[in-house]
């Protein structure tokens, strides 16, 4: 349990690829700290990455970061996770998918092209749950394990490097993860595929600690976010996610979401500057 109030960062910035060809940032995102019925904190956070070959798949991602807010939001003020069970997570996806098809319908155009991916986390003081469907991932860390960075699912990958899951696909319902476990989360950090390989060893299955200790080391130092109110976009991540650092090594759009309850450590064992983060 944390007595100290949540920090948060986000931004999606769109993949040099796109800029060469002037199409948007297909990603979204954002996250929110609420109470629960009885006043403590809950965090939500969600990532979703359009596929490129879809025309709407940017509508796709917004729409599915707004009612996630929305539901998961509800839900969340109304009974804290009580609620939120895999059944639950179902039943807001098919909401979301006949949405989309009415949509698609209304335009002439096949649900496909509203395609997107979903990762998201609903975190209160001493239970977590998590959702996905496609790639990316969530890494988190706990205060008795600082240092310790463990992915909740793997990213979901085809026979091909660029090959994924989608809401909008006939079997998005039995490609779901979800996991809802009695467990303290920390430090959580959300990021579509556009990062990948630069913070997973895809190899050994693990997560870089370099990235994540030195982007939260930064984050702790922030100003606690205040609850309820609309957290805005950050201007360092928009920086860093759109440094010559990082666009050497990836062209796609990149959305990063961090968020830490701990501690500001007595002393600091390293810089803490998102600027000199390295994934080397």
């Amino acid at each position: 349990m944390s007595d100290v109030g949540w920090r948060v960062a986000y931004n999606s910035v769109v993949g040099t690829s796109h800029e060469k060809t002037g199409l948007p940032c297909q990603d979204a995102g954002g996250c929110r700290i609420i109470r629960d019925p009885v006043g403590r904190e809950l965090l939500l956070a969600i990532a979703c990455d359009g596929a490129g070959s879809a025309s709407r798949s940017r509508d796709g991602a917004n729409l599915t970061v707004d009612r996630f807010f929305q539901e998961f939001g509800e839900a969340a003020k109304r009974s804290g996770l009580d609620e939120i069970a895999k059944e639950f997570v179902q039943d807001w996806l098919s909401r979301l998918r006949a949405e989309i098809k009415d949509r698609a319908d209304a335009e002439d155009l096949s649900a496909r092209e509203f395609a997107c991916t979903v990762l998201a986390a609903i975190i209160g003081e001493d239970r977590a749950a998590f959702f996905q469907i496609g790639d990316g991932a969530m890494v988190v860390s706990n205060r008795s394990e600082p240092d310790d960075y463990g992915w909740i699912f793997w990213p979901q990958h085809g026979e091909f490097a660029n090959e994924t899951n989608f809401i909008t696909q006939d079997n998005a319902l039995d490609v779901l993860e979800f996991e809802a476990e009695d467990r303290c989360v920390d430090e959580i950090a959300l990021f579509t595929d556009g990062i990948e390989r630069l913070v997973l060893d895809l190899t050994e299955k693990t997560a870089h600690p370099p990235f994540f200790r030195t982007l939260f080391r930064w984050l702790v130092k922030t100003e606690p976010t205040p609850v309820e109110t609309e957290i805005q976009t950050s201007p360092v991540l928009d920086q860093y996610l759109g440094s010559k650092q990082i666009n050497d090594r990836t062209d796609d759009d990149k959305t990063l979401i961090l968020a830490s309850r701990r501690p500001v450590p007595d002393q600091q064992t390293a810089t803490a500057d998102a600027d000199t983060a390295t994934t080397d």
